[in-house]
């Protein structure tokens, strides 16, 4: 008979945690303009030990850098190796830039969620299946067919479909795509960071005690599913964060944006300013400083001032990463998009999150953080960043061009097309062919279809 036995082993493993200081770095770096000045002024609020100053006031202590640096490497050092960087947040002086709001341009739900899907470069058939799906999507952003009805469309292909629905349902804003309200909660509060067991608290508490949380009662909650009733409110104050009907914000008329960053030309050279007009210069307050530096701090005091030391630390930090990436960025895209800012949209060229990613030395996680509803403001007015970057077909040299070129050349064709004999898609195909263009005759009438340009047989029935 085989006995069982008890024996003590040592593994060695790595294994990625993200902190919350971490989660609030990231958080703030995908954060829009706006959305950064009511962060800021919550952590102003929040954190005794930051103090928003006159820039001028803003001064460099060694003595008090060291002594904080010292401090900070208890937790975080490996997270912020650069401790030459300065423990205080000084926005850009730019006087000849106009910090106004300006309208942006207008664009529904779906207009948005497809511009999402382009970017991706998926195949013809999955784009047929995205945009099916997204056509199914209502102004509130709740997908109004099963997923059934999507697969038996598309001839019982799920595994095609169930991988473009995932992808859809992380597109902007969050919770698209979904088929009930507390789905679209539930995925809300992970696109936020919440911790994935409060996500299920969440999810319990939504389909159990619906109707005791929207009478506000968190005592009855707590009762009912034996947690305690601070807990439940923490919960419920992540719930009342979301939106249930997150595709409500693009059914108006205009919306309108402030830019996050302007993209300036001066002698035939472009710039990016970050926009900073709101932005106050902030810095650790001395008076906790010096504090920390004596001995008649008790225990508990002690570790309180510390904690909130190290998160201003922080903060100040991911404010000074946050200023970084994005003109890094910015400068990237100005770069590969130069023939865009100078001519206008027809000669965008295609352009990728890896290619940018490459470009910065950044990853592509955080090119897309640094774009993702971020607005830059140039001479044709107010764009999201995010439409610097363009899908493109390849040529016989490995080349790529812009859908957009693709549009233009399969316009001129027809135009300059025999009256008696118009061309083909097949005939399209095989002339952007010899033009080095490696294009599917699908897609060149799909690209027809786009440009409201009739078959062949109709065109030479037009001309009769």
């Amino acid at each position: 008979m085989n006995k069982m036995k008890i024996n003590l082993e040592t593994k060695l493993g790595q294994k990625l945690l993200i902190t919350p200081q971490m989660k609030q770095s990231l958080k703030i770096l995908q954060m829009p303009y706006m959305e950064l000045i009511t962060e800021l002024n919550n952590v102003l609020e929040e954190n005794p030990v930051l103090e928003e100053v006159e820039v001028q006031e803003v001064k460099e202590d060694k003595n008090t850098d060291e002594f904080l640096r010292e401090l900070q490497k208890v937790d975080w050092q490996d997270y912020f190796s650069d401790i030459s960087e300065s423990l205080s947040y000084v926005p850009d002086d730019e006087d000849s830039v106009n910090f106004d709001k300006f309208i942006g341009k207008k664009e529904n739900l779906y207009e948005h969620l497809l511009f999402q899907l382009n970017i991706l470069g998926l195949d013809d058939y999955l784009l047929d299946i995205g945009k099916y799906i997204i056509g199914n999507i209502d102004e509130n952003g709740y997908l109004t067919i099963s997923v059934s009805e999507i697969v038996s469309y598309f001839n019982g292909d799920e595994e095609s479909v169930l991988k473009v629905l995932s992808l859809i349902r992380e597109f902007d804003p969050s919770g698209v795509g979904s088929v009930s309200l507390v789905e679209c909660l539930l995925k809300q509060l992970e696109h936020m960071g919440v911790d994935p067991i409060d996500i299920e608290i969440a999810e319990i508490i939504l389909k159990e005690c619906y109707e005791e949380i929207a009478f506000g009662n968190h005592k009855m909650v707590a009762e009912k599913l034996g947690l305690s009733e601070e807990y439940v409110g923490e919960i419920i104050d992540f719930i009342k964060r979301t939106d249930p009907k997150p595709g409500l914000k693009f059914s108006s008329e205009g919306k309108f944006v402030v830019p996050d960053v302007y993209i300036l030309e001066k002698d035939g050279k472009y710039e990016a300013v970050l926009n900073e007009d709101e932005v106050p210069a902030i810095k650790l307050n001395s008076y906790y400083i010096k504090m920390l530096k004596g001995d008649t701090l008790d225990s508990t005091s002690r570790e309180f001032i510390e904690d909130k030391v190290k998160n201003a630390i922080w903060f100040i930090k991911s404010m000074n990463q946050r200023k970084k990436a994005i003109l890094k960025v910015v400068e990237a895209l100005i770069k590969h998009q130069k023939d865009f800012l100078d001519k206008g949209l027809k000669f965008i060229k295609p352009l990728k999150l890896k290619d940018i990613a490459h470009e910065t030395g950044l990853h592509e996680s955080t090119v897309s953080r640094v774009t993702s509803n971020k607005y830059a403001m140039c001479k044709y007015g107010v764009i999201e960043l995010k439409s610097f970057f363009m899908k493109g077909l390849s040529g016989h040299d490995g080349s790529e061009i812009s859908v957009s070129k693709i549009k233009d050349l399969i316009n001129d064709l027809i135009e300059q097309e025999p009256k008696d004999e118009p061309y083909s898609d097949q005939k399209i195909v095989e002339i952007l062919s010899k033009k080095g263009i490696k294009i599917a005759r699908r897609t060149v009438a799909k690209y027809r279809d786009e440009l409201n340009i009739p078959g062949t047989s109709v065109r030479k029935k037009m001309r009769r």
